[in-house]
């Protein structure tokens, strides 16, 4: 098992919310992508290594350029086993970003899910293939004519968050965090702490324990 998923199998077994409030406990600011970024798909889970794409306006008056999808394409082509692709739309909302045939693309590939700080389509068919996708609602138009690629693999912006490639990120039913890649291990330990206080303070509580003792004993997290 590689390094990669090795991280991606601990970080499953834990939640978004011990993760935030591990990078709480250790000083990492803004992992926490805002509200509107919200799961689309029946499967609300992931986690993966990002791997990033910046959209912009396609320019006016002017012939689509048919290579922009292929350089589209490639951020789902060209990721590895453990990927999450994260895409920023530069606030359009008149499109949609993902869909189900870049879903085909990445699953072979080993892509873990998809953020997309804009829309996706295609959500029926994407829950049919057990993909994960959050994104800010849906949009059934095209991409084409509407958005040109910027650049892959640089750091963009998603959710409010700053996003460079090979952070981690992770997202469940409560939102997504995104990890700088030199602090995982830091803040995974951490989340394991906080996940297993909170399993301490769940098992106390079963058995009648009194909160306010508890908290004397180990502060809730």
């Amino acid at each position: 098992m590689t390094d990669r998923n090795t991280i991606i199998d601990r970080t499953m077994k834990l939640y978004v919310a011990a993760l935030s409030d591990a990078a709480d406990e250790i000083g990492l600011e803004k992992v926490c992508m805002d509200r509107g970024i919200i799961p689309l798909t029946k499967n609300k889970r992931m986690a993966g290594f990002a791997r990033t794409g910046k959209l912009i306006r396609s320019p006016a008056n002017q012939p689509y350029d048919e290579k922009q999808l292929d350089v589209f394409m490639s951020l789902g082509t060209e990721a590895i086993d453990g990927d999450l692709l994260v895409i920023d739309m530069a606030g359009a909302t008149d499109c949609s970003a993902w869909g189900q045939i870049l879903t085909k693309i990445g699953i072979p590939k080993g892509v873990r899910g998809a953020v997309v700080d804009g829309t996706s389509r295609d959500i029926h068919d994407i829950d049919k293939m057990n993909f994960t996708v959050f994104a800010r609602g849906r949009h059934p138009g095209t991409m084409r004519g509407r958005l040109d690629m910027e650049s892959v693999q640089k750091p963009i912006v998603c959710g409010g968050v700053t996003v460079n490639p090979g952070n981690l990120v992770f997202g469940d039913g409560d939102g997504i965090v995104v990890i700088p890649a030199d602090r995982i291990e830091e803040v995974l330990t951490h989340a394991e702490e906080v996940v297993a206080t909170d399993d301490w303070w769940s098992n106390k509580l079963d058995e009648g324990e009194d909160p306010h003792d508890l908290h004397k004993e180990k502060p809730i997290p």
